[in-house]
């Protein structure tokens, strides 16, 4: 007796999976584009969300994840630059009341030490005619 083998056909299987591995990362794609259009933190937790894919599929994609990974230090880098620009944080205006508080301050110093002065050479003189 001779058996018959029947070839498979897997195109279709093929095909379909090729497709949402395909629709898969246009999500991701679109996800990150509209994370960046909102400014909003890119990082594996959000792109992973707003893609509706788990984080176990960005990571084991190694264009996706060099991607989040070196958006996601872009936007460190620019935090930092932010926080080196303005270390305390404080306004326009906060900063402009600091600056009159410290020249009046100094005008302050300024008038104390020449009065300091005047007292030190009338101090001079007075231990001179001692001489």
């Amino acid at each position: 007796m001779s058996e018959k083998t029947w070839e498979r056909n897997t195109a279709g299987l093929v095909a379909h999976a090729h497709q949402r591995k395909e629709e898969k990362r246009k999500r991701v794609d679109e996800a990150i584009i509209h994370l960046l259009r909102e400014q909003k933190a890119i990082n594996f937790n959000s792109v992973a969300k707003a893609a509706n894919v788990s984080k176990a599929y960005l990571y084991s994609q190694p264009q996706l994840r060099d991607r989040i990974e070196t958006l996601r230090q872009q936007e460190l880098e620019q935090t930092m630059r932010k926080r080196v620009a303005h270390p305390t944080g404080k306004t326009d205006a906060g900063k402009d009341l600091v600056i009159l508080a410290k020249d009046r301050r100094i005008k302050e110093l300024e008038a104390e030490n020449c009065r300091l002065k005047k007292e030190l050479q009338v101090a001079l003189g007075k231990a001179y005619d001692r001489l």
